[in-house]
């Protein structure tokens, strides 16, 4: 059995962010290590250039037994064929590791020939890497125990492993289009590990509630995996060999999941100078606390006198709300607990069109795992009818001809 000695470091503590936007980091826990460097406004993991491997490691503990959610933006671009593809990986907190693996591996597993010989070590202590693969050599043998065929535009799941030892191909699902994305897009990743299940989101401007790629997928019992460790560190990894694209990552939150849904409701057509009411819907589903929930909305300004309400259950708290600009409703939103925000306003009375209101419930502090954290509702406005009522006010002296009678 491979033992490895324990590393003491001060745990971070949540949130973890870090934007990567900047000519430093400000957790010098930090390693960028290969191709990995801050660049342009980012993590640049690899340059769009061949045979290419990056690795960004933050070589401090933080707590998973509250779960954990790894938030990020990312670009991928390069030519007509992007290879590799990048991972984020999280390793038990007690140690530390150098790089995985190259090429296939994308930086997590072991890398290994054709004939299954290891020629590039994993991680040290892996419990899970999570491989967003454009090139598909991930799902293979090439890069640990099990898989099967080339699985282009992929998101792949890799084991606990050790070295030479492990990363055994838990799961995978087809992302039609791969992970190609420039900055404009908004790409967005979401990571979740709660109680030793996995979920993975992929969102961008156009689908900002995003789709859901793996859902609840149980790690602590797939074979080969141990225990969740009571500490994780985290990592980022990407490499390119003759297919090859830039891999970059910026504005990285880590911290503590709520689940926080949202509805939204409101008319779908009114009238001109009609007064009209949207009700938006919020509830903590947990598994924690989220004391400094934040409603935002935007508001039509074709809507004057504007009213808002917030009725709290179950242990929420409705803060002191604002339509300066646009609606802002701060709630302490505790695990089984909801919240009811009315806002009602008065439709300009010269007012024609479409007015659309969109909602959106975050947390500074906490993660929102909800599969519906976003909503809009949009209403068709009218003018109201003209009525047009004939008045007889008195009648005209008949005039013309002079022999006619009546009208």
């Amino acid at each position: 059995m491979t033992t490895y000695a324990p590393v003491t470091i001060q745990q971070a503590q949540f949130p973890i962010i870090e934007s990567f936007t900047q000519d430093t980091v400000t957790n010098p826990h930090w390693q960028l290590l290969g191709s990995a460097r801050l660049h342009g406004g980012s993590l640049e993991l690899t340059p769009n250039t061949d045979s290419q491997a990056g690795t960004a490691f933050l070589d401090q503990p933080f707590s998973s037994t509250l779960g954990v959610t790894i938030d990020f933006d990312y670009s991928c671009e390069g030519a007509a064929g992007l290879g590799d593809g990048f991972s984020v990986y999280v390793i038990d907190g007690a140690h530390t590791t150098q790089p995985g693996g190259i090429g296939a591996a994308l930086g997590y597993s072991v890398t290994k020939t054709g004939s299954g010989q290891i020629v590039a070590p994993g991680v040290t202590a892996g419990f899970v890497g999570v491989g967003f693969d454009n090139y598909g050599n991930f799902a293979t043998p090439l890069a640990g125990t099990g898989g099967g065929a080339q699985r282009p535009n992929t998101l792949g799941v890799r084991g606990a492993g050790n070295l030479r030892e492990g990363f055994r191909w838990l799961t995978g699902v087809a992302v039609p289009g791969g992970f190609r994305a420039d900055w404009e897009r908004g790409a967005h990743i979401q990571v979740s590990i709660v109680g030793g299940r996995l979920t993975v989101r992929h969102a961008d401007k156009t689908n900002p509630n995003g789709t859901l790629l793996i859902n609840d997928f149980h790690l602590a019992g797939a074979d080969g995996q141990p225990p969740v460790p009571q500490t994780f560190k985290l990592g980022f990894a990407a490499g390119t060999g003759a297919a090859t694209a830039s891999h970059r990552i910026r504005n990285l939150k880590v911290t503590l999941p709520a689940e926080m849904p949202l509805e939204i409701h409101g008319p779908r057509t009114a009238q001109s100078g009609q007064r009209i009411a949207y009700t938006i819907g919020v509830q903590n589903l947990g598994p924690n606390d989220a004391p400094d929930a934040v409603l935002d909305a935007t508001v039509p300004t074709e809507l004057t006198d504007l009213e808002v309400t917030c009725q709290a259950e179950n242990g929420a708290v409705c803060g002191t709300g604002s339509v300066r600009d646009g609606l802002h409703m701060p709630i302490d939103l505790p695990k089984g607990s909801k919240a009811t925000i009315n806002l009602t306003g008065t439709i300009d009375s010269q007012y024609e069109g479409r007015l659309t209101c969109t909602s959106l419930v975050t947390s500074p502090s906490r993660a929102n795992t909800a599969e519906r954290h976003s909503g809009s509702v949009t209403t068709e406005v009218d003018r109201p009818p003209v009525t047009v009522s004939p008045v007889i006010v008195g009648q005209w002296p008949q005039t013309w001809p002079e022999d006619a009678k009546g009208w």
